[in-house]
């Protein structure tokens, strides 16, 4: 088999992109149009109901899916099964929800949560159904097509949910969140057809199983973390403080989920055909660790620095409270670069139990001070909570990767540390401009001004500096190489990768 490279990757990378760009963008607008439509007890309610659906995913995903990118064969059986199991799953995963929802309501204290969860467990369900073949994707890095049945669906979810929030309520929230997976369903058929057949193959699952279940810790571990985090909030703080942390974090977390999904989607089979060769993974770490860091932290500060006018003029009065949250969240994004860029590394090369130790490790720190954090500093002392909780992660991920390829971080100090210049300097830019023009306008001209100052600050340290990052750009994104190669060729010296 030829091994891909960082700039054979980049048509994957930049169809990743543009799904996940696109399917963010439509769940943007969602907020922002829900959020004048529905309260924040709304949202609330939603999020109860979401993390029994969650909780219940993670603790019963065997890691199908990520086992069966990894795997060198393709057989049919392996498919069969893997599909098998994802039904089987699902039907358990509903049956539980439906018996066990009144007393999940009862633990988070609201009891009007029981009948959304019963509805929503229909929702896995739904998700099992899809063709299995929709993998082949994803392991021939054809992202294109996985972008044809993702972005339709979240438009669907979208406009489900807007159309019927008038009249049903919180109601429409589910309503959508059964509309993306049902349209996922039929387009995956459409895409990648496939026959489903029943098969409990031991030695098929047992394959994958032994490579799946680090992921299933991995995951478990991580949901599990963020159930309890809004527990605490639900128990201590109330349903609307709930609904404050859930539509906030779903707003600061945006550029890290598309960065994450992007990076961690096309980068997880890349690593898989190069876990032979230490060279070749080290070369392309660090130039995907670049990229990522030049393309997360900017607008990452920017987020911190317009929360106050996002929500002002885009949400409205009764979600002030989001302002400190959507700002802790958003530097705990940047805190988790590293972290977000090791996980594929580990699993490409073959070693998925180091994202579950990372995993486990992480939710222990969170789990032993949300509570402490809360009961001190109300919903944004468990956003912070997340603060040390991270910090922790990041460190054994740096030590993770370096028993993988030899001197991870070469070359990248220059660079992160323009990256951070560059974003601390937009920012600042969008303050002084928001602050004399505290508007609707002000808040895009704020963010316009900043983000052409970061682009030209950053075109000239990569030209001064010989940073490199225009080249690694070009190589994950050959679309915009004409553009971007205007800071390679204007580069002194051009450093090897």
């Amino acid at each position: 088999m030829e091994r891909p490279s960082a700039r054979g990757a980049g048509s994957a990378i930049t169809w990743k992109a543009a799904q996940l760009v696109g399917t963010k963008l439509v769940f943007l607008i969602r907020i922002l149009v829900l959020a004048r439509l529905l309260s924040p007890d709304d949202f609330g309610l939603l999020a109860i109901a979401m993390i029994a659906i969650g909780v219940s995913n993670r603790l019963t995903d065997l890691g199908m899916i990520p086992a069966l990118v990894q795997s060198e064969r393709e057989e049919d059986r392996l498919y069969d099964v893997a599909w098998t199991v994802g039904m089987v799953r699902a039907v358990a995963i509903g049956v539980f929800i439906y018996l066990c929802a009144p007393l999940i309501a009862e633990l988070f204290s609201d009891p009007r949560a029981a009948a959304l969860m019963r509805v929503l467990a229909l929702q896995p369900m739904l998700e099992a159904l899809a063709s299995i073949r929709v993998v082949d994707f994803i392991r021939q890095l054809n992202f294109r097509s996985v972008t044809l049945i993702r972005l339709p669906a979240a438009v669907s979810n979208t406009v489900v949910a807007i159309v019927l929030a008038p009249s049903l309520g919180v109601w429409a929230l589910v309503a959508g969140a059964l509309a993306g997976p049902a349209t996922s369903l039929l387009l995956s058929y459409v895409l990648a057809p496939y026959r489903p057949r029943i098969s409990l193959n031991p030695e098929a699952a047992g394959s994958l199983i032994r490579f799946g279940r680090w992921i299933f810790l991995a995951g478990i571990a991580a949901l599990i973390s963020s159930a309890i985090l809004r527990l605490v909030i639900s128990r201590q703080l109330g349903t609307v403080e709930l609904g404050l942390y859930y539509l906030a974090a779903s707003l600061a977390f945006i550029p890290s989920e598309v960065m994450s999904h992007v990076v961690g989607a096309v980068t997880f089979p890349l690593y898989s055909r190069l876990q032979d060769s230490r060279a070749d993974l080290a070369r392309t770490f660090r130039s995907v660790l670049a990229s990522s860091a030049a393309l997360l932290v900017p607008p990452c500060f920017l987020l911190i620095a317009l929360s106050p006018g996002l929500v002002e003029f885009a949400l409205g009065e009764k979600w002030h409270g989001t302002v400190p949250i959507i700002q802790i969240l958003a530097a705990v994004s940047i805190i988790s670069l590293l972290g977000e860029n090791v996980a594929p590394i580990l699993k490409g090369a073959g070693r998925p139990k180091g994202v579950a130790v990372i995993e486990f490790v992480q939710a222990v720190t969170l789990i032993s001070v949300v509570w402490f954090f809360a009961t001190k500093w109300g919903v944004n002392g468990a956003a912070l909570a997340w603060v040390p909780a991270i910090a922790i992660s990041q460190v054994m991920s740096g030590l993770f990767v370096k028993q993988v390829i030899p001197d991870p971080f070469r070359g990248l100090g220059r660079i992160l540390a323009s990256v951070v210049v560059v974003g601390v300097t937009g920012s600042l830019i969008a303050i002084w401009i928001y602050g004399r023009l505290p508007s609707h306008a002000g808040v895009v001209l704020s963010a316009t001004s900043s983000i052409l100052a970061m682009g030209i600050l950053f075109f000239i340290l990569d030209r001064r500096l010989a940073l490199g990052v225009g080249r690694d750009l070009g190589r994950l994104f050959p679309q915009l190489e004409p553009l971007l190669g205007l800071f390679e060729s204007s580069a002194k010296k051009p450093q090897k990768p």
